[in-house]
């Protein structure tokens, strides 16, 4: 009986562990001395999360990655979302242009999701748009636009997974852009380590209601 109560004893807190160590967030630890800094931002909604870039022309372009049947098609019925978390699934990769810092503020505020914002480089988000950009236009025949998320989409080459999700790709694309993740992946549940001296981070919209257009599968 006593090592009967030993071993759940020993299960609870291992579990206890586990679960604080999935619902602790990823921490974001941008560069400290970026060259020409200029800032980027991280666009959490709920589930998933998206990266949204400044570029040469005063524009700022969103990125995002998903599965192409749930999160492209939205055949969010039970079928997909069991794939989308089960099996490698076909991965999207999404995209859309905001004019201006404006726009794209009144856009996050109406979808409900909350912002997050660092500096990094110049070179690095020239570097990674050039490369998102590429990736994009390699699938274009496949192209489609997306009314509800207000994103064009394509296939991408990179399988959709539970353990390859929108959140671990845009922790692969904020470490092109030389900053460190720290932390378990699985949702978006981020948050910005910043240096007082070379940092600032801008507010985060509380998400009052989770977008309803967007599921753990995105």
């Amino acid at each position: 009986m006593g090592l009967y109560r030993t071993a759940k004893l020993a299960s609870l807190i291992i579990a206890s562990i586990l679960l604080v160590w999935m619902l602790s967030p990823t921490t974001i630890v941008p560069p400290t001395a970026p060259v020409e800094a200029i800032t980027i931002y991280v666009t959490d909604y709920g589930w998933h999360s998206r990266l949204v870039l400044p570029s040469r022309n005063g524009r700022l372009i969103q990125y995002a990655y998903g599965d192409w049947n749930y999160f492209a098609l939205n055949q969010q019925d039970l079928m997909n979302g069991l794939a989308a978390l089960f099996l490698p699934t076909q991965g999207t990769l999404g995209r859309r242009t905001f004019s201006n810092t404006s726009q794209f503020e009144q856009m996050m505020q109406r979808e409900n999701a909350s912002i997050l914002s660092l500096k990094v480089g110049q070179a690095h988000v020239t570097r990674l748009l050039k490369l998102l950009d590429e990736r994009f236009n390699r699938h274009l025949e496949t192209r489609i636009e997306n009314s509800q998320t207000g994103l064009t989409f394509v296939q991408d080459n990179q399988d959709y997974t539970l353990l390859y999700n929108s959140n671990h790709e845009l922790a692969a694309w904020l470490q092109d852009l030389d900053c460190q993740i720290h932390g378990l992946i699985i949702w978006a549940n981020f948050r910005v380590k910043t240096n007082p001296k070379t940092q600032s981070k801008k507010p985060s919209r509380a998400l009052h209601q989770i977008d309803k257009s967007c599921s753990l599968y995105c």
